[in-house]
């Protein structure tokens, strides 16, 4: 189920190596070569050593589709989430250990999340008694979005407990594909509070936690390695910036159609301003939103309990007939038969 590939990001070279040092690390230790993940991506296992390297969305779906070729349906994301440490997210894990509370560490971690070159985009929101941390992965591949999620997520609470004690825990994590055969291992990795099908990718997390003093801050030492990531998030090239603010805006408005003018409101400009931003990049909005659309389709669609009219619904579709023809533009298959072989690879 090879799809085309119109993410204007594909091919840039954006993804840490740290990540995909880990995910070989596991491969490795299941018994694998893990050289394999790697042939004929113009790189080998030795690169994901060099801190600087950086790995294109595409050479990173390919390794991890040949690793979840070799281990399906046993919960790689989360095994690679839960083998993480802060050193994984390079000089942003430095600034995060040096935070004075949670507060502060979920706060820079969404700001300059860009700079460690994830594939899962990330934001948290405090309200009341708790804070939500949401995921989502918008690259068009079913597998590699439910390897994303889970390893975030797994990694959230790697941190946590890192950072601020042992006994750091959500209060609930949601996630929107249906539970899989290895749903033990959620059990295992986040305890009772796992919920499947729902309509976000979240963790809620007690605000209580927020106010934890962490052992390690240091005033002096923070600025500076603040300065640095700085420096490093500022070399992030200005188109990067341009498409994913304007497909979060996208995704935020998706069920009611995502309409330019509306997006462009969002994003204090006026529609003729975000096309001609867009034009400067070679890129139009339909290609983003288009983008943004057919990434939420297939995480809906690994809920089997979701209609395909519900699913339409949800991606801002008029009807159904409309939804259909883009799918089948996307895949070469419809809707109902791209599900049903992902539920036949997955027995």
């Amino acid at each position: 189920m090879q799809m085309k590939v119109i993410d204007p990001t594909f091919e840039l070279a954006l993804v840490s190596p740290f990540l995909l040092q880990t995910l070989a690390d596991v491969v490795a230790d299941k018994g694998f070569d893990a050289a394999i993940l790697c042939r004929g991506l113009g790189f080998g296992l030795d690169d994901l050593q060099d801190p600087a390297h950086r790995i294109s969305h595409r050479q990173a779906v390919v390794m991890i589709q040949r690793a979840l070729k070799l281990l399906p349906d046993q919960g790689l994301g989360l095994w690679v989430g839960d083998r993480n440490v802060l050193g994984t997210l390079g000089l942003l894990g430095h600034v995060l250990s040096l935070c004075e509370t949670l507060r502060d560490v979920f706060a820079l971690g969404v700001r300059y999340q860009r700079t460690t070159g994830g594939i899962a985009q990330i934001s948290a929101e405090e309200a009341g008694d708790r804070i939500t941390v949401e995921a989502t992965c918008q690259l068009p591949f079913a597998d590699v979005q439910v390897f994303a999620v889970e390893e975030f997520f797994a990694s959230v609470l790697v941190y946590g407990r890192a950072l601020a004690a042992s006994d750091f825990k959500p209060q609930a994590v949601e996630f929107m594909h249906a539970a899989p055969s290895y749903a033990s291992e959620y059990q295992r990795i986040f305890g009772p509070v796992v919920r499947f099908g729902c309509r976000q990718n979240r963790m809620l997390i007690d605000a209580c936690w927020l106010e934890v003093r962490l052992p390690n801050h240091h005033p002096l030492a923070l600025r500076q390695a603040l300065a640095l990531l700085e420096q490093e998030a500022s070399e992030v090239h200005q188109k990067i910036d341009l498409i994913q603010a304007v497909e979060r805006a996208i995704a935020r408005d998706l069920t009611r159609g995502s309409h330019i003018d509306k997006i462009a409101g969002d994003l204090n400009m006026s529609s003729r301003t975000l096309r001609r931003r867009l034009t400067e990049h070679n890129l139009t909005f339909e290609i983003l939103l288009e983008q943004v659309r057919r990434g939420r389709t297939l995480n809906l669609l690994a809920n089997p309990e979701l209609s395909i009219e519900r699913i339409t619904e949800e991606v801002g579709y008029s009807d159904v007939r409309s939804f259909r023809r883009a799918f089948r533009r996307w895949t070469g298959m419809s809707p109902s038969a791209f599900r049903n072989e992902g539920a036949e690879a997955r027995l």
